[in-house]
Formats: structure tokens, sequence, C-alpha cells
């Protein structure tokens, strides 16, 4: 049996036209009877009839479960191609962590359709300590991640993308946004938005509070980091971020901290020792490596 004869087939019976059926595949009316021809042989069944000798027919029975089947065959086997396709050419698995992800990954996506690359990379978002462990197990092939140090682990490859300082958001409706600067301890009053345990931006949080010894209470947690830029900017409290977060956020205040030690986010790409990249695979990840945050 051929595919295409099964092809012209399927098509004949959706358009019930001989002359539409020909001018889809760019054949000829006399090729399109030649295959109903030999599928009508092949399965040893009359598969239509011809009702008038302008083109009209109606199914058989036997046509009509032809038809059928050769839906679930041909879906089958493009499928299948689909499936060889990216065996041949396996997807880079990247995972990035959600401010990462906000501000890093519509460039590279952007820059990967240049290269028409952006079908061969599937996206993880989680938060950093979650990668890490995802990385270390085999779940992703590289991560873009903030850590609170330099990473050294004798497991991946890690290059520094940038150094990030801490900032405090607020709404600009909110009475801090007079405030250009101000010191930790004297928001131990006001109501702080923060990503969920796991999350840098968390973490962060927790080591500002150990330092002011000073516990602001929290009025919402969340694990996306746009929700949380939005409650901000709703007025519903504030929150801490790496100065990558609030970078264009219209409605929002940025203020330095004061009071306590600086602590700085590290934004970094890592990638196992042991990973053998396709040709495709270190294509994409050359193009990530060269975009600038």
């Amino acid at each position: 049996m051929s595919i295409k004869d099964l092809a012209y087939y399927q098509k004949l019976i959706e358009t019930r036209s001989y002359t539409q059926t020909a001018k889809f595949f760019k054949l000829s009316q006399p090729s399109i009877s030649a295959a109903v021809k030999r599928l009508s042989e092949e399965f040893g069944a009359q598969l239509i009839i011809q009702k008038t000798p302008r083109g009209r027919f109606i199914v058989t029975p036997a046509g009509k479960i032809l038809y059928d089947r050769s839906i679930e065959i041909l879906n089958l086997l493009e499928t299948t191609k689909n499936e060889v396709a990216e065996a041949n050419y396996p997807k880079l698995r990247v995972g990035v962590s959600p401010i990462v992800g906000k501000i890093y990954l519509a460039k590279i996506l952007t820059e990967l359709s240049k290269e028409k690359l952006n079908h061969n990379i599937e996206i993880t978002e989680a938060g950093s300590n979650d990668l890490s462990y995802k990385l270390e197990n085999g779940e992703i092939d590289i991560a873009l991640i903030n850590s609170l140090s330099p990473i050294n682990n004798n497991h991946c490859q890690s290059k520094l993308l940038r150094t990030n300082s801490v900032k405090l958001i607020v709404s600009k409706q909110h009475p801090l946004a007079r405030f250009d600067s101000i010191d930790f301890s004297n928001l131990k009053d006001q109501k702080f938005i923060t990503m969920n345990h796991g999350f840098i931006h968390r973490v962060l949080f927790d080591r500002y509070c150990q330092v002011a010894q000073t516990h602001p209470p929290v009025a919402y947690e969340t694990d996306n980091i746009s929700i949380l830029l939005e409650l901000v900017k709703e007025n519903l409290g504030i929150a801490l971020v790496t100065e990558l977060a609030p970078k264009g956020e219209n409605g929002i205040k940025t203020i330095n901290i004061t009071g306590v030690p600086t602590l700085n986010t590290y934004t970094f790409i890592q990638l196992r020792n042991d990973v053998h990249l396709t040709t495709i695979q270190q294509k994409i990840l050359n193009i990530i490596n060269r975009i600038k945050i």
C-alpha cells in the first residue's frame, strides 16, 4: 500500500472533488483516479461509487472504514516522523529561575528564532535551589540561576553572567516611595511580599531579617516573580528583589537598603561536566552565552 495513495484518497473523501484533490497535490485528475483504483484492488473492495460523469460520488461502507483508518495511519506517520527527528536533534533542556527567565528568556528565544532553533529548546522554570538539584540529577542540561555566592562545583562548569545588588521595591503610591534609601530596621512594621521557600529572593529576605534582628510580617508568598511585581505595583506590600527584577516596571519605585551589610546575588550559567552536547545543542548554548543581560 502506498502512503501517497492513502493521502490522495483521504483528501478526495474530504473534498468530494477530484479537481480540488488533484490541484492540492499538483497532479492530474487521472492520477487521483488511478490511486483510488490501486487501493480498491489492494483491499479487494469498492471504495466509492460514481454517481454522475461530472465526478460526484458516494463512499461505500468499505470506503468509509478505509478513510477512518487513513486518518489514524497518516497521523501516526506524522507523529513518528517528528519523534524520529527529535531523536536525531534532541532538545537542549534549559532551566531558568523566575527572575532570570523574566529578563533573559525573551532575548534567548528571539535569538534562537533568528537561527530557526527555537523548537530545539525545552524550558523549565524553578527556584535556584531546585534547578541545582535538577542539574545534578540530569533532569536539565544547563541552568541559568541566581546564587548568593560564587559557585564552586566540581561537577559543573560555571560562567558568571553578572553581579546583582539587592533593592527594596515599593509601589509609587506607597508612603516609602519618597525615599531613595532606607534602613532595613525601619521596615519592621511593613507588610512584605516574598517568593516561596526555595527561591533566592526568600533566602535574601530571611537573611536580611536575621542580620537586622527584625521580623516584618509577610502578607503574600508566591512562586511567580510577575505576580510578586504586580502585587507590589498594586500597593499590597513591599518586596526585596535583585536589581534585575524592577527594571522597566512602571508604577514601582526602587529604593537602596542601608543599615545591613550589602548582599549581592550572582547570575550564572551552569553546565554539567559529563553532558555531551550535539552540534545543535552546542550552537544553542553558544547563542545563550552571547546574550547580554
